[in-house]
């Protein structure tokens, strides 16, 4: 871990004083280094400079606004965190908060209820909108709970991709028989996950949020 400081200096114009020196690894010969802004609002934007105080009388020093920004790079582990408006929160915490595995399949059952009426439908948009969705959420629990990512991308190249295809080709017949293996797929796939009494099943009724038809 290094053990350098970066310093962030505000200031309201050019000062030939100030020297930009080695900090967490900065060469000294990279004398304008950029520094990341909050935004892209000019109204918000500062001077900003990296640099360190220079030698100078204490009561001198004082008179110079300098705030230290720590990076992820160069804090120690137990320092690492982000605070919000209403309180400071470690990456643990953060990771915590995430969506788990129960939440995300949560969502992509109701994606994956949606998308056969819409194929029912002939709402091939909505319907292949709808995979999408699948795949996406799919995605995310392979970040978040990477135990299952090799059978969520054998999935998605088996099952989704077809899916896709069928509603590109608004081919009802192709995406009923992709649909039911896929769900078929996914059941045995909670069975081998310790999950066996999950057992998906698609709702006889329509979703009632949306027009599932494709006439206007």
């Amino acid at each position: 871990m290094l053990a350098g400081r970066r310093t962030l200096r505000w200031r309201g114009e050019s000062a030939p004083w100030l020297a930009v020196v080695t900090a967490a690894g900065l060469p000294e010969h990279h004398t304008k280094p950029e520094v990341a802004r909050r935004d892209d609002d000019p109204a918000g934007q500062r001077d900003l400079a990296l640099g360190e105080v220079p030698d100078r009388p204490p009561e001198a020093a004082a008179a110079v606004m300098v705030m230290h920004l720590r990076t992820i790079a160069v804090m120690p582990d137990d320092a690492k965190g982000v605070s919000t408006r209403h309180s400071e929160l470690t990456l643990e915490e953060i990771a915590e908060l995430l969506p788990g595995t129960g939440e995300i399949m949560a969502s992509v059952g109701e994606c994956w209820w949606k998308c056969a009426y819409a194929a029912r439908g002939g709402n091939w948009p909505l319907a292949a909108y709808f995979v999408r969705r699948v795949r996406s959420l799919q995605r995310k629990l392979a970040v978040v709970r990477p135990k299952y990512a090799g059978d969520l991308a054998a999935f998605e190249d088996e099952h989704i991709d077809p899916a896709l295809a069928a509603c590109d080709a608004a081919d009802q017949k192709a995406f009923d028989r992709v649909f039911a293996a896929a769900t078929d797929k996914a059941n045995e796939l909670h069975v081998k996950w310790a999950k066996p009494y999950i057992r998906w099943t698609l709702p006889d009724e329509p979703p009632k949020d949306l027009e599932m038809s494709g006439q206007p």
